[in-house]
C-alpha cells in the first residue's frame, strides 16, 4: 500500500504543481469577482480529483495561492450578502406600501392613472431591489404578488369598461361614414374624437387596435369631404370658365345691341343667372361688375330716352290731362316756379334773374323734407313727373311758353345724360 501511495504520488505531482501555477497566475489578475470565484472553484475542484496530495509543502501552497486569490472575491460577497439584505428590507417596505394603500383606496372614486402609476412603480421598484436571497424572499414575494393582484383586479375591471366604452365609439363612427349630410357627420366625427379623449385608462394593444379602428373610420368620413371638395373644385372650373365666356358675349352683344332695350335687359338678366364658382378671382370679379355696370349704364340711358321722349311729347301736346291729378298740389306752381323746380331736381343751374326765386324754392323743398310733406317725397324722376303733370295741367301763356320750353327740354336732356 505504501508502495502504491508513492507511485500515485509520483503520477499526480506534475499535474498539482500545474494547478499551482494556474492558481498563483489566478491571484495576480483582475477580474469580475463572479467569474473568478467560478475559476477559483474548478481549480480546487481538480485538486480534489486528483486525490489530494501527501506533499503538504505542495499543498500549503496550492491553499495560499487560493486564498490570496479568493480575497477580492470575499469582500465582493461580503457586500452582496449584506446588499441582500438591503433589498429584502426594500421589498419589505414596498409590501407594507402596497397593502397600506389596497387597504384605504376607494375604488369607487379612484383616480385610475394614479393607480396604474402606483401598480408601474411598485413593479419597478421591486426589480430593482436586486440582488436578493431567494429562498428567504419567497414569503415575500407570495404577499407582493398577492398585493398586486388586489391593484389589478380593479384596474383590469376600469379597463374594460372604458375598451367597451371606446369600442361603442368606434361603431357609432363607423356607422357615420355613410351619413347624410356629410357635414353633420364631420361634426359628429369631431364630438366622438372629444368623447375619445376623456374616456381613461386602457390595456395598451387594445387601446392601439381599437384606435386604429376609429381612425380608419374618422379616415373614410373625412375622405368623403376631400372627395367632395375636389369635385367642387372641378365644379368650380367649370363655373368660372362658363362666367367668363358669360362676360366676353354680354360685352360683344351689348356694343352690337346698344339702342336695343329689350336684347339689352335680356343680356342684364342672363348676366345675373349665370352659373358662378364660390369664390370667383378679383380681375373676373372686377370683369363682371364693370360689364353689369356698363349694362345698367345702357339701359338706364335708354329707358330715360324713351322716358324723355314722352315727357317732351306731352310738353309739346300743351294742356293735358295729367297721369294721376290727385299727386297735384293746390295751387299748382307757376311755369317759372315749374322750370326752376325742374332745373333744381335734373341738376342744371337757373338764370340768373331767376336765382332769388330758386333759393325760395329750395328753401320750401327743405322745410317740406323736415316736416315729412310731400315736396322731397320720392325720386327725381317722380319729381320731374310731377312737374309735367303740373305744366300740363294749367294753360301756359305762349310768351311764358316760348321763353321757358327751352329751359325744360335742357333739365330734361341734362336728367337723360
Amino acid at each position: 500500500l505504501h508502495d502504491l501511495q508513492d507511485w500515485r504520488g509520483f503520477a499526480t505531482r506534475p499535474k498539482q504543481e500545474e494547478l499551482c501555477e494556474a492558481m498563483e497566475y489566478l491571484a495576480t489578475q483582475h477580474m469580475e469577482p463572479e467569474a473568478k470565484a467560478t475559476h477559483i472553484k474548478e481549480l480546487q475542484q481538480e485538486w480534489r480529483d486528483l486525490g489530494g496530495s501527501s506533499d503538504q509543502s505542495l499543498w500549503q501552497r496550492f491553499k495560499k495561492a487560493s486564498d490570496i486569490a479568493y480575497e477580492p472575491c470575499h469582500e465582493y460577497f461580503a457586500a452582496k450578502s449584506e446588499l441582500k439584505h438591503v433589498n429584502i428590507d426594500k421589498r419589505q417596505a414596498i409590501c407594507d406600501q402596497l397593502a397600506d394603500f389596497v387597504d384605504n383606496a376607494d375604488w369607487q372614486n379612484a383616480d385610475w392613472k394614479a393607480v396604474e402609476r402606483i401598480h408601474r412603480v411598485a413593479r419597478q421598484e421591486w426589480r430593482e431591489a436586486w440582488p436578493v436571497d431567494f429562498k428567504a424572499i419567497r414569503p415575500l414575494q407570495k404577499r407582493f404578488d398577492h398585493l398586486l393582484k388586489q391593484v389589478e383586479a380593479p384596474l383590469n375591471e376600469e379597463r374594460q369598461k372604458n375598451e367597451a366604452s371606446k369600442q361603442a365609439i368606434v361603431e357609432r363612427a363607423q356607422a357615420l361614414i355613410e351619413h347624410e349630410p356629410l357635414s353633420e357627420a364631420m361634426e359628429q366625427a369631431k364630438a366622438l374624437q372629444k368623447e375619445w379623449q376623456g374616456i381613461g385608462i386602457t390595456r395598451h394593444r387594445e387601446d392601439r387596435k381599437l384606435w386604429q379602428d376609429f381612425r380608419a373610420a374618422c379616415d373614410a368620413i373625412f375622405a368623403r369631404r376631400d372627395a367632395q371638395r375636389a369635385e367642387q373644385a372641378a365644379e368650380d372650373t367649370v363655373a368660372l370658365d362658363t362666367l367668363k365666356q358669360a362676360i366676353e358675349d354680354s360685352r360683344q352683344q351689348r356694343e352690337a345691341a346698344q339702342d336695343d332695350l329689350a336684347t339689352l335687359r335680356q343680356l342684364q338678366q342672363a348676366l345675373r343667372s349665370a352659373p358662378a364658382p364660390r369664390r370667383i378671382p378679383a380681375p373676373v370679379s372686377d370683369e363682371l361688375a364693370t360689364e353689369k355696370s356698363a349694362l345698367d349704364q345702357a339701359i338706364q340711358q335708354l329707358e330715360r330716352g324713351q322716358q324723355v321722349a314722352d315727357w317732351e311729347a306731352r310738353l309739346h301736346a300743351g294742356n293735358s290731362q295729367p297721369g294721376d291729378g290727385s299727386n297735384l298740389p293746390d295751387p299748382l306752381p307757376s311755369p317759372r316756379e315749374i322750370a326752376i323746380r325742374l332745373e333744381i331736381a335734373t341738376g342744371l343751374p337757373s338764370p340768373e334773374e331767376d336765382q332769388e326765386l330758386r333759393m325760395k324754392q329750395q328753401v320750401e323743398r327743405l322745410a317740406a323734407g323736415l316736416t315729412g310733406g310731400n315736396g322731397s317725397a320720392g325720386s327725381a324722376e317722380d319729381e320731374i313727373n310731377r312737374l309735367i303733370d303740373c305744366w300740363c295741367a294749367q294753360s301756359i301763356e305762349p310768351s311764358d311758353a316760348e321763353s321757358l320750353m327751352p329751359r325744360l327740354r335742357n333739365a330734361l336732356a341734362n336728367w337723360q345724360g
